[in-house]
């Protein structure tokens, strides 16, 4: 073995164990890229970002491990790296490890979750028939954990909180970790939305957000009970999923001076107050990802956004323009000078995904329809004059190349023949058409391969 100096092996170790992507603040987003793996005996899997990290989290760890267990001087040198990062699904087991560690800790606080940087607990599925005596030792030890690291940068918590304790959790997180706490992801309901925004100030260091509102609980929070004068000087990216319309009623409120990237998921309910939040606070936005069914005002939005570079909509919104029939008085035209992204979620009848053909409903047949009217938009050079890439947000397009090249079906190939029309649209405007992965595509089997032409032909047809 070479007789390298102890700070060399440092750097060795740290690029084995890839902590550069586990430690970063931001949160991924599908506009950030999605990851692939063959290992799946079905075919080609797709998963979020997110999914990706937590795979990355276990195999850095593995490697750690491998690493203390080869000599003892590795082991001096790597074992405090063991609890940079916290992933786990039962947390009391790490606590008697954290509270008895002073005696192999070499720093001056007596526990080795002075070196950890990052908590992740990961989801698990609790109803209302889990025991409380289960629901009180989770609180406790998350508690006990969060005493134990006060250099603390990210904390993801995944299972979903219980209202009652919530209040202990985030007043050890205020208590402990406030000075160094960078990125927050919690899973609450809305009971208690107070609370939380009542936390946010005594954090502020907070430059990323991801806050979950149960969407199952249907408890009102009055706006008197929420403070609309909140002051977040280092909030760069915020994400909202659940239940989220009270928050952002509030939000619009607040001062948010570098608030970067907004995402919202919420597949079935209404947003009104979207459009006023993003009048206060879209002038500043380079990043909008709107996870959404029912369909919202686009070019009120895209007005109100003049610095955005990144967007992701719903493909299948029955987008106003101007001069439609209907269209509210005064929308503005659909069209921005420096959008240079956007991603397309839904598209559900787009690419003709149905393995059952010609069974179409009126309904699919307008949405297919819409999302040719949407695509002929984006080629509109006088409308998007800095689009470069149009990213297609499913995975079943991906899987569906992954069948056509096993040997194809009728539904495969008829799939092929629409990403090859929707590529010689783009390419004719000089426009990048990327999957979901953030890759682009080489030609379809039985595919024309020519990209500029929209006659796209099936060999033996």
């Amino acid at each position: 073995m070479p007789d390298l100096p102890s700070e060399l092996w440092t750097q060795i170790f740290d690029l084995a164990t890839d902590e550069a992507l586990i430690f970063q603040h931001r949160l991924p987003t599908s506009m950030s890229g999605l990851e692939c793996f063959h290992d799946n005996p079905r075919g080609l899997a797709v998963e979020y970002l997110q999914q990706a990290l937590n795979r990355a989290q276990r195999r850095s760890y593995r490697t750690k491990q491998a690493i203390v267990l080869t000599c003892k001087r590795w082991r001096a040198l790597e074992y405090e790296s063991l609890f940079r990062f916290l992933c786990f699904r039962a947390p009391s087991r790490l606590c008697d490890i954290l509270d008895t560690s002073a005696a192999v800790a070499t720093t001056a606080a007596a526990s080795l979750g002075w070196w950890t940087r990052r908590i992740h607990l990961a989801g698990i599925n609790y109803d209302t028939t889990t025991p409380e005596e289960d629901l009180e030792l989770l609180q406790n030890a998350l508690v006990r954990i969060l005493q134990n690291c006060p250099n603390l940068e990210i904390l993801v918590v995944q299972w979903p909180l219980d209202g009652k304790r919530f209040g202990a959790i985030v007043d050890a997180m205020v208590r402990h970790a406030a000075n160094s706490l960078c990125t927050l992801y919690i899973n609450i309901p809305m009971s208690a939305l107070p609370k939380l925004v009542a936390t946010l100030p005594a954090l502020p260091y907070i430059c990323v957000a991801h806050i979950n509102l149960n969407p199952r609980e249907r408890h009102l929070v009055t706006p008197d009970g929420l403070d609309d004068r909140l002051h977040l000087p280092h909030l760069q990216q915020l994400s909202l999923s659940g239940r989220p319309q009270q928050l952002i009623h509030i939000a619009k409120h607040w001062h948010l001076p570098v608030l970067r990237t907004f995402t919202l998921t919420c597949p079935e309910a209404r947003h009104p107050a979207i459009p006023a939040f993003l009048a206060v606070h879209g002038a500043r936005l380079a990043a909008l990802e709107l996870y959404s069914g029912p369909v919202m005002p686009l070019a009120r939005m895209l007005a109100a956004c003049p610095a955005l570079t990144t967007l992701a909509f719903n493909g299948d919104w029955a987008l106003d323009l101007p001069n439609d029939a209907g269209a509210p008085q005064g929308t503005p035209p659909f069209a921005h000078a420096r959008l240079a992204r956007v991603g397309l979620h839904g598209l559900a009848h787009a690419f003709y995904l149905d393995p059952v053909l010609g069974t179409r409903s009126e309904a699919e047949r307008e949405a297919a329809h819409m999302n040719e009217r949407t695509l002929a938009l984006l080629c509109d050079r006088a409308r998007f004059p800095a689009l470069s890439r149009v990213r297609v947000l499913r995975g079943d397009v991906v899987r569906e190349r992954e069948r056509a090249q096993a040997g194809g079906d009728c539904t495969a190939r008829r799939s092929a023949r629409k990403w090859a029309h929707w590529d010689g649209m783009l390419a004719r405007a000089a426009i990048q058409l990327e999957d979901c992965l953030g890759e682009v595509l080489p030609p379809w089997p039985w595919v024309s391969t020519d990209r500029h032409d929209d006659g796209v032909k099936q060999a033996g047809d």
